[in-house]
């Protein structure tokens, strides 16, 4: 949206090539009466296997689901969760909740979880809430920057263990504190 806005770039119905440390990545901008109003990325394949997020832990701990560890238990304090590891380009842990997100203690438990030392690039980590099955509400743990508005990755983790979990359908609105994400 910047850089259409401010002249650095055309609109481009093929797209801008953004390269990020995942890859190469087309952005399409989509339009309405010559303003941006959001973009499509396709944003790659998701990674299952411990050493491709990398993560290192005892899998009989967790359940598998097709090739994915999910629903690993890990207490951080006095705080229990069960984690879910996918890597889309870079290392996600993501845990459904039952607690409102909102209040979750995420500036205590982010960077524990962080700097697992089961994480040796450490990890994101995403905390969600299901609204129903095709909406769900989250925040995220940014490795290296904490607390963040919004995240791609992050959002393309959370829907890819949602669907391994059974708890969205291929097409998910996840609500971030910067807005809302619409992941297929």
């Amino acid at each position: 949206k910047y850089a259409i806005d401010q002249g650095i770039c055309e609109n481009s119905d093929v797209g801008l090539k953004v390269e990020t440390l995942g890859g190469i990545r087309t952005v399409i901008p989509r339009m309405r009466d010559n303003e941006v109003i959001g973009a499509q990325v396709a944003m790659g394949l998701p990674y299952f296997r411990p050493e491709e997020i990398p993560v290192v832990i005892d899998a009989v701990l967790g359940e598998q689901v097709q090739d994915a560890l999910v629903n690993y238990p890990i207490n951080v304090g006095d705080t229990s969760l069960k984690l879910s590891f996918v890597s889309m380009g870079n290392p996600h842990a993501v845990a459904f909740i039952d607690s409102p997100v909102d209040q979750f203690p995420l500036h205590d438990i982010g960077p524990q979880i962080e700097h697992n030392p089961m994480f040796p690039n450490r990890t994101n980590f995403e905390i969600v809430n299901i609204i129903q099955k095709g909406q769900l509400q989250a925040r995220v743990w940014e490795r290296g920057s904490g607390e963040t508005l919004a995240c791609g990755t992050g959002a393309s983790a959370i829907a890819v263990v949602g669907n391994l979990l059974g708890i969205t359908d291929h097409d998910v609105a996840i609500r971030l504190p910067g807005g809302i994400v619409k992941v297929t």
